[in-house]
This record gives structure tokens, C-alpha cells and sequence, in this order.
């Protein structure tokens, strides 16, 4: 029996066939509307850009609603007068690149004058320099041992040569290090390494390379990474982020997801853990007891360690703001009012960095400047963000599982971490640097695909520990491994402190890095 059959009989019957269809097409014009959205973010996640700026006319159209007088800088502050930047040019080359001089002189006949047939005298010189390539080659270093024997055959001594990595090594410390760089740090996968070396004249297998890497990760890494651990957990501040990569299975075919953990502290200290899992094991055994300040986006496998040890959350706010980023993409212009407050709440925090730098603030100064200017502008702002929410929440148009409802969830959903960075000027109101250095995983991930095994993924966080904080403390991550090869043999255990990246950046500032 078709359903007007059913409502037929009576005018109620028909009233609740006509209730009935409206909240069809109402549920059905919801779904399509959901699905239109859908569409348009995997367009824009293919074919848009992925930039997250926003054009300032944009924002301009907002102006009246009262936003920019809440955040203009402040009155007190007298302004700078910025020194004028300098032209680009041509840069220089650095002074401590090795110079290779080639004298340049006129010939004996051209050294007379034309004019008065009388010699030319020397009136200086110019100079001019170019830049000259010396590709990479391997060089094979032949230690001669002498022997020397007692005429009476008591005893023979030998000349000893220098330590190496393992026994009856192939390779000097030079070779390992360039080899950790190469693939942890200019993400170049082994069997590419193996083409390129090849070029060179000298045959290394994927297998000998790896065997070498392990080599690194267990002489180098892994104590290393067990100080750097309890270095950063000392920390009152951390970023907190992770990542998926895929594992290939051991002993079944195919592969899973598994996941690398970022930590970093304030001041640049970078470590990554590999884990099997996205679950709440992975901070949980890394933190320990760990009862500082996290900044992190919303993901719920923190929250058992976060209740557990008392942790501060803190919120960021790229990822609210990237949310109605999105729905503003989708066609959702009622997200720009809310979207327009929190672009001023990052307007605010460089504002208040430039002045920082323009006053050459030390950094508490920096810190009181930052709480001054919060508690004046930006819980303004923070305020009439959460208005401006909570009209959209209350809006029937504004669907649940719609890109704006996502996003206005989300604000809900975090506001207490969120609103955190107020009662704290050291905290940042994103976790930005975490994902700039997490980043550093993904740019790879592109090139060598997968972690061969489990094994291989601890391997690889490990040393991704040590060059990505090698590279936030401006060392060339090729240096520093070459150097701490050669020393960790006679390194004492209660010294192992001084081979971390930032240790050693501190006693090796020539070696730092553009």
C-alpha cells in the first residue's frame, strides 16, 4: 500500500502526510546540502591551494562591527622608527668557506703604455668571486701500521689505527654520517643512495647501508635520545603533535598505520617517538610523569595522561582557525564573523613580537609585554568570539555535521585550552612549531613510502630526533653526526649530556648552519 493510501481517510491523515513529506525534503535538502560541502572540500583539498591566508578585504568588511577598535596597538607605546631595509642584491658568499685564490695578471705587452710607450705600474688589484662545485667522491684512506720487533724475538709492537665503528669496519665515521643525512635528512631512499654511490665509483647494498644506520642508531641515538628525553621532560612547556606512516608487515603480507609522536619544548629541543598505534599508550609511556603545560589540538588520546598527571592543556588556535577556514571554503560566509576575530587574535600576538624585536626586548620583557597586551586586547577578542559562536550555534541553518557546525563545535569543545595562553604570556596560541617540524616526517614519508618494519620506524624516529633538532639549533646535522661518531667511544655515560644537538650547537658555533 503506497503512503498517500495510508493518509487518505481523513483531513488529519492528510495533514500528517503533508507534515511528513516536508520533514523528508527537509532531512533530504540537510543531506544534500552536507554532501554539496563534502564535495567542494575534496575539490578545493585537490585542485585549491592549500594556504590558509585570507584575503584582508575580506576582513576589512568587518571593521564596523567593532573588531579593530578592540586590538589597535597600543597608545602607550610610542612607535619605532624602523631602520630602512637594505636592497636584496647579490649576497656575498660567508667567510668561512675555503677560498681558492687564482692570480690573474696582464701579459708583458700589454703592461706598456700605448700612448707613451712607458710601463705600467701596479695600482692594486680587484677581486672577484664565483662560486666552484667540487662534486662529492669517496676517497679511500690506507692506514700503514708499522711493526717493529725485538732483535731477540721477545716482542712485536704495532702502530694502531684509529677506532673504528665496528670491527674491521669498511667505512670511516664520515661515510655513516653522510649517510644519516642523506636519507634522514634530504630524504633520500636507500636504494637511490645506493645509485648515487654507485656513481661514484664504490658498491654498497641497500643491507650494508641499513646495517650501517642501525650501527648509528645504537651507538649514537639511543643514548643520546635517553638524555635528550629527560632534558625536554623538564621543561614546564611542551608542543605535542603526531603523524601516521605506514609499516610494512613482517610476517603477513601488506601494511598498517602506525604513528610517529613529536615533542618539542619552547626553545627548539625536537624528539620523535614511534609508536604501533595512535592510542593513549603512546604519551602515556613517553611522558611518564610528566605534570607540565601541553600545547595540542583537540585529539582524545591525551586525555587520559592529561588527567592523569594534572596536565595544563592548551588549546591552539590554528586548528580553529583552519576549521572555519574550511567552512568559509565550502560557501559558508557566516563563518567569516567569527573567523575575522580570531585572524585578529593572531594580528595581535605578532604585533606584539615585532615590538618585541623592534626594542630589542629580552625575554621575560617580552613575556610582560605579551601579558599586558592580552589582558587588554586579546581577551576582548576572545570574548566577542565566543558571542559570535554562539549565535551560530543557535542558528537552526548551522548543521551539525556541516563544515561551520565542525568548526563551532570545535571552538565549544575546547575552550577552556583554548583560553588557556590568557592566564599564560609564555604560551604561544598555536602549536604551530610542532607542526612546522612533524612536517619535516611527511616531506619524507613522500620518498621512502613506508618503515620497513617495526624496527625500522624506532630507528628511523631516533635519528629524525637528532636531525630535527640538530636543524632547529642551526647545525649542519652532517657535521654533528661525523663529529660525535668519532667521540662517542670515549665519551663517558655522565657526559653523554654534551653530545645532545643544542650541547653541542653551544661548543660549535662556527659549525652552525644558514
Amino acid at each position: 500500500m503506497g503512503l498517500e493510501a495510508q493518509y487518505k481517510e481523513t483531513p488529519e491523515a492528510q495533514r500528517q502526510l503533508i507534515a511528513h513529506q516536508k520533514a523528508v525534503i527537509e532531512a533530504l535538502e540537510q543531506r544534500v546540502s552536507l554532501l554539496i560541502e563534502q564535495m567542494n572540500i575534496l575539490k578545493r583539498g585537490l585542485y585549491g591551494r592549500s594556504s590558509e591566508r585570507i584575503d584582508p578585504d575580506q576582513l576589512a568588511l568587518f571593521d564596523e562591527t567593532g573588531l579593530r577598535p578592540a586590538v589597535d596597538p597600543e597608545p602607550e607605546l610610542p612607535p619605532v622608527e624602523k631602520p630602512r631595509k637594505k636592497g636584496h642584491g647579490r649576497a656575498s658568499f660567508r667567510e668561512d668557506l675555503p677560498r681558492e685564490t687564482i692570480e690573474l695578471d696582464l701579459a708583458p705587452e700589454d703592461r706598456i703604455c700605448p700612448d707613451c710607450d712607458v710601463a705600467l705600474k701596479p695600482m692594486g688589484e680587484d677581486v672577484t668571486e664565483r662560486g666552484h662545485f667540487i662534486p662529492s667522491k669517496i676517497v679511500v684512506r690506507r692506514y700503514v701500521k708499522k711493526k717493529y720487533g725485538c732483535p731477540e724475538g721477545h716482542v712485536v709492537r704495532t702502530a694502531e689505527a684509529p677506532p673504528a665503528l665496528i670491527e674491521r669496519c669498511k667505512y670511516e665515521p664520515s661515510v655513516y654520517a653522510h649517510l644519516v643525512t642523506a636519507k634522514y635528512c634530504d630524504h633520500l631512499p636507500l636504494h637511490r643512495l645506493s645509485g648515487i654511490f654507485k656513481r661514484y665509483g664504490v658498491h654498497l647494498p641497500k643491507q650494508t647501508m641499513w646495517d650501517m644506520l642501525c650501527r648509528v642508531d645504537e651507538l649514537v641515538a639511543q643514548p643520546v635520545l635517553k638524555q635528550m628525553r629527560e632534558e625536554i621532560l623538564q621543561h614546564l612547556h611542551l608542543h605535542a603533535d603526531e603523524t601516521p606512516v605506514v609499516l610494512r608487515n613482517e610476517d603477513e603480507k601488506g601494511t598498517r598505520q602506525s604513528f610517529a609522536w613529536l615533542y618539542r619544548t619552547l626553545d627548539d629541543k625536537v624528539i620523535v617517538d614511534f609508536r604501533l598505534s595512535r592510542g593513549r599508550d603512546g604519551p602515556k609511556s613517553f611522558l611518564g610523569k610528566y605534570g607540565g603545560t601541553m600545547i595540542m589540538d583537540g585529539y582524545s588520546g591525551y586525555d587520559e595522561v592529561v588527567r592523569q598527571n594534572g596536565i595544563r592543556r592548551a588549546g591552539c588556535w590554528s586548528h580553529a582557525r583552519r576549521k572555519l577556514k574550511e567552512a568559509l571554503d565550502t560557501g559558508s560566509q557566516e563563518a567569516m564573523r567569527v573567523l575575522a576575530a580570531v585572524q585578529r587574535l593572531f594580528w595581535i600576538e605578532r604585533s606584539v613580537l615585532t615590538r618585541a624585536k623592534d626594542r630589542d626586548l629580552s625575554r621575560t620583557d617580552t613575556w610582560l609585554l605579551r601579558q599586558q597586551v592580552r589582558a587588554r586586547r586579546s581577551s576582548v577578542v576572545m570574548d566577542r568570539i565566543y558571542r559570535e559562536a554562539e549565535v551560530l550555534h543557535g542558528d537552526s541553518r548551522t548543521l551539525p555535521k556541516s563544515a561551520l557546525g565542525k568548526a563551532i563545535k570545535y571552538l565549544f569543545g575546547q575552550e577552556a585550552p583554548l583560553r588557556l595562553f590568557l592566564d599564560d604570556p609564555r604560551l604561544p596560541i598555536h602549536n604551530n612549531d610542532a607542526e612546522r617540524d612533524i612536517r619535516h616526517l611527511a616531506i619524507g614519508r613522500k620518498n621512502w613510502l613506508v618503515f620497513g618494519s617495526p624496527k625500522g620506524g624506532e630507528v628511523a624516529c631516533r635519528l629524525y630526533s637528532l636531525v630535527i633538532s640538530a636543524k632547529a639549533a642551526g647545525i649542519n646535522p652532517e657535521a654533528y653526526f661525523a663529529d660525535i661518531l668519532e667521540r662517542i667511544a670515549v665519551t663517558p655515560a655522565s657526559r653523554v649530556c654534551e653530545l645532545t644537538p643544542w650541547a653541542w650547537a653551544a661548543r660549535n658555533p662556527v659549525a652552525q648552519a644558514d
